[in-house]
C-alpha cells in the first residue's frame, strides 16, 4: 500500500486548498505508476479501518476504547475510598484520558483561561508536561496524545463562527508532532495506531499519523461520533452510518467511503456504544435528544446490527412523549446496558440511570438521581455514576440519604459525587468531589475523577480538579 493511504507523508498545502482540489495530474500519474486504470480504481480497496488494542490498566479514551464501551471490566474499585491526592493542572478537566504512567486532562478555552494540555503522574499527580493548545477532548494511542477542541473565540472570527483545531503531541514529552486546523469546532475523538477521527456538528474529518488528510465528510448537520470497530469505523448523529475500506479512487480524492449501511432515525442519535455478542451478530447502540416527539411513539434508545443494519429493538422511556427526553452516557458490561436518561422541563426535570438487557432492550432496574448525571461507567462489578450539582441547595442525590463517607471532600458549594452501584443496582457507596464532576476513568483499584467550570446560581464549584481515589 501506498503511504498516502494511511497519511504516513507530511503534510502538503492547506486543507482548504486541498478540499476543493479536483483529480491533479500528479494523482493521474500516480494512478498510472500504480498500473491501474480507472475502473481499476474504483474497485480496488485499500485496509479497512483498524482499532487498537487498549491494554488493562489504561483508559486512553474519553469512553474507554473505539467502542465507546465505558467499561473497565477488569479493574477493581475501592470499596471505601479516600483521597489519594488532588491537584489542579486546568482550569476546567473537560477531557480525562489514562496512559501506562500518566493521567492526560485537557481544558477547552475559558473567559479567563486559555486552553491546556497536562500529564501527571499516576502515582502521585505531579504534573510532568503542559501544553496550551484546545483539548476539550483527548485520546491516548501509540505513543502520542490527540487533543482537539475550539481554536479560538467565535467573536475573533468575521464569520462569527467557531473553527477548531486537532493537535498531536508525544504523550512522554508533549511536543507537538504536527497540528491541523478544522472548520468545525472539533466535539469527538477516535483513533487508531493509523488515523485519527475528528467528529463535529456537521461531520467528521480524518488524519493521517503524520497529519496528512485523509477525507472529510459534511453531510450530518449535528454533532457526529466516530467509533472503530473491525474492518469498519462508525458515524452516529442525525444518522447512523458504518463505513468500510476505502476504493484508491477515493484515496486519491481525499474521498470518504461509501456506507455498507445508513439508518436515518427521526431525532437525534448521542453516545452510541457497541455490544459485542457471543453467537449472535455485534450491536450498535444509541441514545436519542428528542425535544418533541409530537407522536404515539418516540423510540429513546435503538439497537442496530453491526454486520447489516437491521434494528433489533428500541425502547420509550418519556411519559408524557411530548416532554424533552435526552438519553446518553451509554455503557456496556456483557449483557448489561446502562445509561442516563432525562425528562421534563426545569423543576420537573427527572433524572435516571437504567440497566438494560443489551440483547433485547428490557429494563432490569432504574436508579433515580436529583442532580445532572455527568458520567457513566463500568469498573468491575460496580456502575459508577458522576453527578455534577446543579444548584445551590443541598445535595440530596435519592440514592443515599445520609452525609458522605468518611474522609469524603466537603467543600461548598454542594459537591458532585461519585456514586457506586454493584450490577444489580443496589448503592455500595457515595463520595463527594467538591467539584461538578465531568469525568470519571476506573483504572486498576483508583478512581480517576475530573471537574469542570459549571456554575449554577451564580455560584461556580471548584473546578479544575483531578482527584485520584483509593
Amino acid at each position: 500500500m501506498s503511504p498516502d493511504a494511511t497519511g504516513d507523508t507530511p503534510a502538503g498545502p492547506s486543507l482548504r486548498e486541498r478540499a476543493e482540489r479536483a483529480i491533479t495530474r500528479r494523482r493521474l500519474l500516480l494512478a498510472g505508476g500504480l498500473g491501474l486504470g480507472a475502473g481499476a480504481l474504483t474497485q480496488v480497496r485499500t485496509e479497512p479501518p483498524a482499532p487498537p488494542d487498549v491494554s488493562a490498566g489504561t483508559w486512553p479514551f474519553t469512553d474507554r476504547d473505539p467502542q465507546r464501551t465505558d467499561a473497565a471490566p477488569g479493574a477493581t474499585p475501592p470499596a471505601d475510598p479516600s483521597v489519594a491526592w488532588r491537584k489542579r493542572p486546568v482550569a476546567s478537566v473537560d477531557a480525562l484520558v489514562v496512559g501506562p504512567e500518566r493521567v492526560y486532562v485537557g481544558s477547552g478555552r475559558t473567559a479567563d483561561d486559555p486552553p491546556v494540555v497536562a500529564a501527571l503522574r499516576r502515582a502521585d499527580g505531579a504534573v510532568q508536561w503542559t501544553r496550551q493548545v484546545p483539548a476539550r477532548c483527548l485520546a491516548a494511542v501509540a505513543g502520542a496524545v490527540y487533543a482537539c477542541g475550539e481554536s479560538g473565540p467565535a467573536a475573533d472570527r468575521s464569520d462569527g463562527g467557531r473553527s477548531g483545531v486537532v493537535t498531536r503531541l508525544a504523550a512522554d514529552t508533549g511536543a507537538t508532532q504536527w497540528r491541523r486546523d478544522l472548520r468545525e469546532y472539533g466535539e469527538r475523538l477516535a483513533a487508531s495506531e493509523r488515523a485519527v477521527y475528528v467528529g463535529y456538528h456537521d461531520g467528521v474529518t480524518a488524519f493521517g499519523r503524520r497529519g496528512r488528510r485523509l477525507f472529510r465528510t459534511s453531510t450530518w448537520g449535528v454533532p457526529v461520533t466516530p467509533l472503530l470497530v473491525d474492518d469498519a469505523l462508525l458515524l452516529a448523529g442525525g444518522r447512523v452510518a458504518r463505513l468500510g475500506a476505502r476504493r484508491w479512487s477515493e484515496v486519491l480524492l481525499e474521498q470518504p467511503p461509501d456506507s455498507a449501511w445508513e439508518r436515518n432515525p427521526p431525532d437525534y442519535t448521542l453516545d452510541p456504544t457497541v455490544v459485542a455478542r457471543t453467537g449472535a451478530p455485534d450491536l450498535v447502540v444509541t441514545g436519542t435528544l428528542s425535544l418533541n416527539s409530537g407522536t404515539d411513539e418516540s423510540p429513546s434508545l435503538r439497537a442496530y446490527e453491526l454486520d447489516g443494519g437491521a434494528q433489533r429493538w428500541a425502547t420509550v422511556d418519556a411519559t408524557p412523549l411530548a416532554e424533552p427526553v435526552i438519553v446518553k452516557e451509554l455503557a456496556v458490561r456483557e449483557d448489561r446496558l446502562f445509561h442516563a436518561i432525562r425528562t421534563g422541563r426545569d423543576d420537573g426535570r427527572r433524572r435516571t440511570v437504567c440497566c438494560r438487557s443489551a440483547t433485547t432492550g428490557e429494563e432490569r432496574w432504574r436508579v433515580d438521581f436529583s442532580n445532572w448525571i455527568r458520567s457513566v461507567v463500568v469498573s468491575g462489578d460496580r456502575v459508577l455514576v458522576g453527578t455534577r450539582w446543579d444548584s445551590v441547595t443541598p445535595d440530596t442525590d435519592s440514592p443515599v440519604g445520609s452525609a458522605s463517607v468518611d474522609g469524603a471532600d466537603t467543600e461548598t458549594p454542594p459537591p458532585g459525587r461519585v456514586t457506586a452501584l454493584s450490577l444489580d443496582g443496589n448503592v455500595r457507596w457515595q463520595q463527594s468531589i467538591a467539584g461538578s464532576v465531568s469525568n470519571v476513568a476506573p483504572v486498576g483499584s483508583r478512581l480517576f475523577v475530573g471537574t469542570d467550570d459549571a456554575s449554577y446560581g451564580g455560584e461556580t464549584a471548584a473546578s479544575g480538579r483531578l482527584v485520584a481515589l483509593e
